[in-house]
């Protein structure tokens, strides 16, 4: 117990009297203790001077940053949800055309290309975007996407769904790794991990367009019933690559090429006011100034920069744990292959089970848009640890229920096959809730500066890996031993469980930078739950009781 706490035994905020000195220019007045979790003078600096969410500096922010959120958007389509060819490959028509079968291998190559061309377009990821910027990654990505989608859009044969697949994949990857990192780099501070939690609700704007559209085109019995919906992932890219032409550039990226300058402009305006000492302007750019130190003695290509000390290693560890939990935590069955799922509940009809995956991506933005709210107010070791067995026991209701359906007991009681969707529903929320507003910014937020971009491009290819389980894996295991299949997924959840809450950074409450103090320590978890006992002022400010 630190001697705070003995001095302190309530740790809710509590009034206290404070006489200053006068010749500090402060005057006798009344303040709140409060302890917080995170860096005293991150604390000290976001309250000094908070800034208006409503200015019209910051509108500007929230349309320069809304360019970023549109790769989420492009993944949403058919990227790392496959939401679009979740849907197709129900449907008939498709299945009549390229002679496929809705599971089984063949499907599973179909599936498991994209993330093979994922996987290979992530090792792009940190020379382009060390080299030539953020910006250059999203333009870079939204070309390729254009030309994936337009290979499937006009797909004659598995030829052209392989090789459409392939490239989509290597332009999703690109993007969406150059993405986050930009909003994480251009976000204020105090903002951040809501903004990068809000940039990956958008992730649902393609999948619930994406699904909603094939539900509806799937009343065509012709060949539209899947172009169309493949014809839409040309439209959010176009847009990326012109927004990506108008926006500043990443002011940690100007700081690391020289341009300090530009980049304290760029963080003067939309960080403080257009004041270029403002406190959290001037905060960044020291950071900044001392992050330029350490990656002059980096080489882009030195992958090994990310394991060569206790530092690295404890935030590669991170990363890779949020990478392959994200993905092996049960929700990429639910994407790739939700419509075989509720088939595994006795339902039957494809036109049904579109709808129901329309409807399931309405349920699972609305737990998104609810964790990205909370991203500021929950930490997120807390999150993880919690939410994970949240997702074990719902998990575990869908693989009950399925259970029912087997064989000739296909046709059971509906009011099984209901609950077993409301499950299933409930699930999606939940996952939305827990790891669609951390997956890339708990990536970024551990990952050091010289270092981020390299290590989300890793990022990537871990998820990726977990991905070809899930694409393949899955394919034939539902075929094999139907519902049994998800008692895997049950147990590693409750692992996941155990994982977080032992070995879990909190990231809350530091700045990038900051955070280096924390995986400093011998023991990074513990010295990240460390608090700060701090005083709230009459104007809302925090100080140190040393101030």
């Amino acid at each position: 117990m630190s001697e705070s706490d003995k001095t302190l035994p309530t740790p809710t905020p509590i009034a206290a009297v404070l006489t200053r000195h006068s010749d500090d220019g402060l005057e006798k007045g009344q303040a709140d203790i409060k302890e917080v979790q995170g860096d005293q003078h991150f604390y000290e600096t976001v309250t000094a001077a908070p800034l208006n969410p409503l200015s019209k500096t910051s509108l500007q922010l929230y349309a320069i940053l809304l360019v970023a959120a549109l790769n989420a958007t492009a993944s949403g389509f058919d990227g790392v949800s496959g939401s679009i060819f979740s849907s197709i490959n129900a449907m008939t028509q498709y299945q009549k055309y390229f002679h496929h079968s809705e599971l089984g291998s063949s499907t599973g190559i179909i599936m498991m290309i994209y993330t093979i061309g994922n996987m290979i377009g992530s090792l792009f990821t940190g020379p382009i975007c060390d080299n030539f910027g953020r910006r250059a990654g999203m333009m870079t990505g939204s070309v390729l996407i254009m030309a994936g989608a337009a290979v499937l859009t006009a797909a004659q044969s598995d030829s052209y769904l392989l090789g459409g697949r392939f490239v989509l994949g290597f332009g999703v990857s690109i993007g969406t790794s150059s993405a986050p990192t930009y909003a994480l780099e251009l976000a204020p501070p105090q903002w951040r991990a809501r903004v990068v939690g809000y940039y990956n609700t958008f992730f649902y704007t393609g999948s619930i367009l994406s699904t909603g559209v094939a539900y509806a085109s799937a009343k065509s019995s012709g060949v539209l019933a899947f172009r169309l919906p493949l014809a839409l992932q040309l439209i959010p890219p176009l847009f990326i690559f012109t927004g990506a032409l108008l926006i500043p550039e990443s002011p940690r990226w100007l700081t690391a090429r020289g341009k300090r300058e530009e980049a304290a402009m760029i963080l003067a305006k939309y960080h403080g006011g257009g004041d270029v000492n403002h406190p959290v302007v001037q905060l960044e750019l020291r950071e900044f100034d001392e992050g330029i130190e350490v990656r002059k003695a980096q080489s882009w290509w030195n992958y090994y920069d990310l394991i060569d000390s206790h530092n690295q290693r404890w935030r590669f560890a991170m990363m890779a744990f949020m990478s392959l939990f994200a993905q092996l935590s049960g929700n990429s069955v639910l994407t790739y292959y939700l419509p075989s799922m509720y088939t595994q509940l006795g339902i039957t009809s494809t036109e049904r089970r579109l709808l129901l995956t329309f409807a399931n991506s309405i349920v699972s933005c609305a737990g998104a848009v609810a964790g990205s709210a909370t991203n500021d107010r929950i930490g997120r070791r807390t999150k993880l640890w919690v939410g994970s067995i949240v997702l074990a026991c719902l998990f575990a209701g869908v693989t009950g229920f399925s259970s029912q359906f087997v064989g000739s007991t296909a046709v059971a009681h509906p009011a099984l096959s209901n609950a077993g969707v409301a499950f299933i529903f409930l699930f999606g929320c939940a996952y939305s809730f827990v790891y669609t507003p951390l997956t890339a910014t708990y990536c970024a937020e551990v990952l050091a500066n010289h270092t981020r971009a390299k290590g989300m491009g890793i990022h990537v290819i871990l998820s990726n890996c977990a991905n070809l389980y899930n694409t393949y894996v899955t394919a034939v295991a539902m075929k094999a031993i139907t519902w049994k299949y998800y008692l895997v997924f049950v147990a590693l959840n409750l692992l996941y469980s155990v994982l977080w809450n032992v070995f879990g950074v909190e990231t809350r409450g530091r700045t990038l930078e900051e955070l280096s103090e924390v995986f400093d320590a011998n023991f990074p978890p513990r010295a990240a739950l460390a608090k700060t006992t701090m005083l709230r002022r009459e104007g809302g400010g925090l100080a140190g009781l040393d101030a």
